[in-house]
Order: C-alpha cells, then structure tokens, then sequence
C-alpha cells in the first residue's frame, strides 16, 4: 500500500522479485485466479492497482528523496525508499 494516497502494488513475491506479474504466472509462481480475487478485493476497497513496471519508471517531478537515490522511480515517490 502506498504512503501516498490509495494506491496499492501486488507483486508475486518480494518487491523486484519479478517484473510484474506475467513472468510469475507464466513459471507457475502466481495463480491467475488468486491474482483476479486480490485485485478485485484491492478496488472494493478503493485502491488503484499500479503495474510494478510502471513504478521502476523514472520519476523526474519534484522531490524530497535524499540525495543517495541517484536514478529516482516512481516507486520511490509513491511507495518509499529501502
């Protein structure tokens, strides 16, 4: 869940584990329908589900991320730094 608001990310693993979540489904490490019902359950609840491969985009908008993250994502804006 991001700290910014309703958006929410679900990934088949850890973060960066995989890109995204066709990958997973294709190795047999995600279930399509599990994935369906989580989905589905996030927008009831009002959250907005966010593709992992859109968030490892750059993120060039104004910022406070200290100054050690030298290639900011949009994950970094919406979800935080490690």
């Amino acid at each position: 869940m991001s700290r910014c608001g309703s958006l929410a990310l679900v990934c088949a693993d850890n973060p960066g584990a995989f890109l995204g979540t066709a990958d997973p489904q294709a190795e047999g490490e995600l279930d399509g329908a599990d994935l369906a019902k989580v989905n589905r359950a996030l927008v009831e609840l009002g959250y907005v589900v966010v593709a992992e491969e859109l968030l490892e985009s750059d993120y060039d908008g104004p910022s406070r991320l200290p100054s050690h993250v030298p290639r900011p994502s949009w994950w970094d804006r919406f979800f935080g730094i490690f």
